[in-house]
């Protein structure tokens, strides 16, 4: 899976294939879907928070790659900003994060 973008520099384009191929992107993805499957309609930040990895990066490859979908945005319980949140792909709503983090 490509990581990064056309236009990245070639040091994020080394990074991004280094990443993959130590298999630190797969065990990230993983992480990040059990906790879309485990608390679904968390936003990026809150699973970051709850994981402790940079989520924002394998969230949108896991939706590029069909397993999960973005549901309604909402205020996130850590930024306090207006965020999407995220869904498994075969789920149609979301819960409201109120009991996600701190």
């Amino acid at each position: 899976m490509q990581n990064h973008r056309t236009d990245d520099p070639l040091t994020s384009a080394l990074a991004g294939s280094q990443i993959e191929s130590s298999g630190v992107a797969q065990m990230q993805r993983k992480r990040c879907l059990e906790a879309v499957t485990e608390m679904p309609g968390l936003t990026a930040r809150e699973i970051e928070d709850l994981i402790d990895i940079k989520a924002h990066k394998r969230l949108p490859e896991l939706r590029q790659s069909g397993q999960v979908i973005n549901g309604q945005s909402r205020h996130c319980q850590i930024t306090g900003r207006r965020a999407m949140t995220w869904l498994l792909s075969n789920q149609t709503t979301s819960n409201t994060g109120e009991n996600a983090c701190h």
